[in-house]
């Protein structure tokens, strides 16, 4: 299937969802950014805004994984570094930054 872009209204929706996870990522509402950034991949299913939210949250695509078995939640600048996550899907090679604080 040829690859077709979404039409304003439903670019907007995607936006607004999109907002709706970063407040979500704010307030560490992990089961909330998986659930919404799945709305979105509902609708545009190679979203990569999505698709780096879910795996911030720890969780697949599908929503499962998002309570991240352990009731934690993402790695801080104050625990201990990790190697992988989403269940070893995904292995950290390096971070980009650290807060702006």
């Amino acid at each position: 299937m040829p690859f077709t872009m979404p039409s304003e209204r439903v670019q907007r929706q995607i936006d607004r969802l999109l907002d709706q996870v970063e407040e979500a990522v704010n307030r560490d509402a992990w089961d909330e950014v998986t659930e919404k950034a799945s709305r979105v991949l509902a609708v545009d299913p190679d979203n990569s805004d999505a698709l780096a939210f879910i795996a911030m949250a720890g969780g697949d695509a599908a929503g499962e994984n998002s309570n991240r078995g352990d009731g934690s939640s993402p790695p801080t600048a104050e625990s201990d570094t990790p190697t992988s996550f989403a269940d070893g899907r995904y292995e950290v090679t390096g971070f980009l930054g650290e807060g702006g604080k």
